[in-house]
């Protein structure tokens, strides 16, 4: 009776202040829905980064003059090093055949020789695809005899690797930032409803009742507004996800796993700071 008590009073609290509810759960819905919106953000980044990294390729190029089958032992031995995981070799004739798909000119006729060199394509194990680990494995292949050149995306694993880090920052930074809003706005609404039902306080004070179970309803209003505002966040995140998808770019993910965070998120702001303003000013009262 005292938990059902505690439930129905902290409905009917949340009831008869409807303009600081409101004004509270707004403010809570859009904190959350911006952290979600960071998350969903870091989300696609990171699909994006481990995308580019797959397919990331370290191409080695051979002396036109090395034997192939010289060229080809090359290769096998490079795909035993630690790293690999996959090397293909790519023989002159097919080089030829792959410079004609691309540019649609056959090498030979127009230059009445083929000077494309034989060369081999490495596929790097995950725990391998990062600038400084690629650039290991280069400095490592040009020491090679019959090796000319080594090729892989430089710019782009630097470039990845310099701003992405900032980039989680940052978006780390600013959800920490909204959270920190979220609680403090929550712990006042709770502060301003204790000090506006101080008398009942008293009166129940008076009649018996344990802090306990005074302070439960504050409890209830607090899990309200953060289970309310999580709700909001999610349904407007949600349908930011399917315009975006359906109008800009149908690539975007969403996962199932940011929209329980988010509702998780906000029933323990809601807890938390309702918690922190009820042990903070009932003390002046009971």
């Amino acid at each position: 009776m005292s938990l059902g008590f505690s439930i129905k009073e902290g409905i009917k609290g949340f009831g008869r202040a409807r303009m600081a509810s409101f004004i509270t759960v707004t403010s809570v819905a859009l904190a959350l829905m911006m952290i979600g919106l960071f998350l969903v953000l870091a989300l696609n980044i990171d699909h994006w980064v481990e995308q580019k990294r797959k397919n990331l390729e370290i191409e080695v190029f051979f002396e036109q003059s090395l034997p192939e089958t010289k060229a080809q032992a090359l290769t096998r031995q490079i795909g035993q090093w630690p790293g690999v995981r996959a090397v293909r070799f790519v023989s002159r004739q097919q080089a030829a055949a792959r410079f004609k798909k691309e540019f649609g000119r056959d090498v030979t006729e127009v230059l009445g020789t083929n000077p494309l060199p034989a060369s081999c394509i490495i596929k790097l194990k995950p725990a391998y695809q990062n600038a400084a680990s690629i650039r290991e494995l280069s400095e490592k292949i040009k020491k090679l005899n019959g090796v000319t050149d080594v090729i892989y995306g430089q710019e782009l694993l630097n470039l990845i690797d310099r701003y992405v880090t900032l980039i989680y920052l940052i978006i780390g930074g600013l959800g920490l930032v909204l959270l920190i809003v979220a609680i403090v706005l929550v712990h006042n609404s709770i502060r301003l409803i204790i000090y506006a039902r101080r008398e009942i306080i008293e009166i129940m004070k008076l009649v018996g009742a344990t802090r306990a179970f005074i302070r439960r309803p504050f409890l209830v209003e607090g899990l309200l507004y953060g289970l309310i505002g999580g709700t909001i966040a999610d349904l407007v995140i949600w349908g930011v996800m399917r315009v975006s998808k359906t109008w800009i770019f149908s690539g975007l993910i969403d996962r199932i796993e940011v929209y329980a965070i988010i509702l998780i998120v906000g029933i323990l702001i809601g807890l938390f700071s309702s918690e922190i303003s009820v042990n903070k000013h009932l003390n002046r009262l009971i």
